[in-house]
């Protein structure tokens, strides 16, 4: 068994087809094809089921392919441990993001790695939560920034990198404009606007955003810059991240009320496989976090820490 084996049905999989896969491994079909065969025959396994169109890998195949991916991942992770020791930490850096910490942190994040870290190619995938972490367990990810509660019941490792809260973002026609202290019982008069995707992730905030006596508005796509548009121009008002308050114009910060409430927070965390050994790329990525997020948000050990030990 060798590592171009193992490679090459993951290519396989991938492409479902045998051709596209030996054009993205640069070589012919028959070398492509073969070499397979003769894993299959190591093995004594059938990896592809080559009768259906696209090709499907087996049930054991599918297991053999999973493992290919971990095999190839930590082998990677082996050599950037030596490199690092070695030199200036290089090569791509594959970090997902929720959208709505991606449209905050990613401008800021780019220009920071870039000036810092020169020879680092980062490699941003805004996705939901599932996919981000499907990818992650499947090594196509270096790590991901989640809500805390989207990892629950994972195997994965997480550092806490921030906590917020949800703030309104109300329109100055709203009724609730000139009101302070609010309180959750408080949004009930008036249209809420509601991006699916987005607070329908948060437990804490679907018990008030689906009460009975609240005027709802869904989008089922878009991001929290589209969100807090619609309440510019069709007023009501609508709920999102601290974090993402602070990008806002000088005239739409006035827009922002707190709510008083214990429920109405959101902590933000870094996962990685527990087999990641790139602990120089972990730290340029909270290093990064420490000169985006304000520092009164930032948890206690990037606080309290110059490096991340893993």
């Amino acid at each position: 068994m060798t590592f171009q084996q193992l490679e090459y049905i993951i290519a396989v999989d991938k492409s479902r087809h045998f051709v596209n896969a030996a054009t993205a491994c640069g070589v012919t079909q028959s070398t492509l094809s073969s070499t397979i065969q003769k894993l299959e025959a190591e093995i004594d396994v059938i990896i592809f089921d080559r009768s259906k169109h696209p090709i499907e890998p087996t049930p054991m195949g599918r297991q053999v392919i999973q493992q290919a991916e971990i095999i190839l991942h930590n082998s990677s992770m082996l050599r950037q441990m030596v490199k690092s020791h070695r030199e200036e930490e290089r090569g791509q850096l594959r970090i997902g993001m929720i959208p709505d910490v991606a449209q905050v942190v990613f401008p800021p994040f780019a220009r920071i790695v870039k000036e810092n870290n020169p020879l680092v190619e980062p490699h941003i995938h805004a996705l939901p939560p599932a996919a981000l972490i499907n990818m992650l367990q499947r090594s196509e990810l270096d790590m991901v920034i989640v809500s805390a509660g989207d990892i629950l019941d994972t195997n994965l490792l997480s550092f806490d990198l921030w906590t917020e809260r949800f703030v309104l973002y109300v329109s100055p026609a709203s009724v609730l404009y000139n009101r302070e202290n609010l309180r959750p019982e408080d949004l009930q008069n008036g249209e809420i606007w509601v991006l699916r995707d987005f607070h329908d992730s948060y437990p804490q905030l679907t018990e008030v955003i689906h009460r009975e006596t609240m005027h709802t508005s869904f989008l089922d796509c878009g991001n929290l810059p589209t969100l807090i548009s619609a309440v510019d121009v069709n007023g009501g008002y609508t709920l999102i991240p601290e974090t993402c308050a602070q990008f806002l114009s000088a005239e739409q910060k006035s827009n922002i009320r707190r709510v008083n409430s214990g429920k109405f927070f959101r902590t933000t965390v870094l996962a990685i496989r527990k087999d990641f050994m790139r602990e120089g790329m972990l730290n340029i990525v909270t290093n990064a976090m420490k000169r985006i997020i304000p520092r009164e948000m930032l948890s206690s050990r990037l606080l309290n820490f110059d490096k991340v030990k893993i």
